[in-house]
């Protein structure tokens, strides 16, 4: 995998693209899409610029999607140059709790992969998918104990992670001698923790006591 700052970069302007390419016209609106991408962006922001104050920011609305597009792009741009020059220490404030700059950027990847296959989604294409989505990937490992929070369930011992890269690369991730693993497409793997898509619908497989347990609690 490049350097995630590098590849948040990428994906954004792979998004802006997607947007100008087929997101004008008629078609559904996508304008709720970007006002969403547009708050994460500006979490992030405050979060690099003024970690003292970062909390919930207001929800935004648009009258078009040109204005929200851009706004979008502006705020995402401004994010991403602010956490590649981010020092490593002291970790930054997020949701999940203080995070270094590199591990809120592949928070951000995330998200920017998640709206755009909602994006992809209602426009009826496919969204290009390289092997930036391994921060995705690794972000989906590094947040496998989300699930088991929300119901107040206590975490297993580690998982295995298996997944073939959109290259053709195998990203490993857990300890080699788990007994839990979940295996197949990095970018299915990245479909079912964005909660994009349901496990029975990808090309994964799940061995081991625990795996059922985590996608009921990851899909519920």
């Amino acid at each position: 995998m490049a350097d995630v700052f590098t590849d948040l970069q990428t994906e954004t302007e792979a998004l802006a693209e997607l947007a100008e390419r087929h997101g004008y016209g008629p078609g559904p609106d996508l304008t709720g899409y970007f006002a969403r991408l547009t708050s994460t962006a500006r979490l992030v922001r405050l979060s690099a610029e003024n970690p003292g104050a970062f909390g919930v920011t207001p929800q935004i609305s648009y009258a078009s999607l040109d204005e929200a597009i851009v706004t979008w792009l502006i705020e995402q741009r401004k994010a991403n140059a602010l956490l590649a020059s981010a020092p490593a220490k002291p970790e930054l404030p997020w949701s999940d709790g203080p995070l270094r700059p590199s591990v809120l950027a592949a928070a951000a990847l995330t998200e920017l992969f998640a709206r755009g296959q909602d994006i992809a989604d209602a426009l009826g294409v496919r969204p290009r998918r390289d092997d930036e989505i391994g921060h995705v990937a690794y972000y989906g490992v590094r947040t496998r104990d989300r699930a088991y929070r929300r119901h107040q369930r206590t975490p297993p011992g580690p998982f295995r992670f298996e997944l073939l890269a959109p290259s053709g690369a195998r990203w490993d991730f857990g300890p080699e001698e788990a007994t839990d693993r979940v295996a197949g497409s990095a970018e299915d793997f990245c479909l079912l923790v964005t909660g994009r898509r349901n496990a029975e619908d990808l090309a994964l497989t799940f061995s081991g006591e625990h795996t059922a347990e985590w996608l009921e609690l990851l899909e519920n």
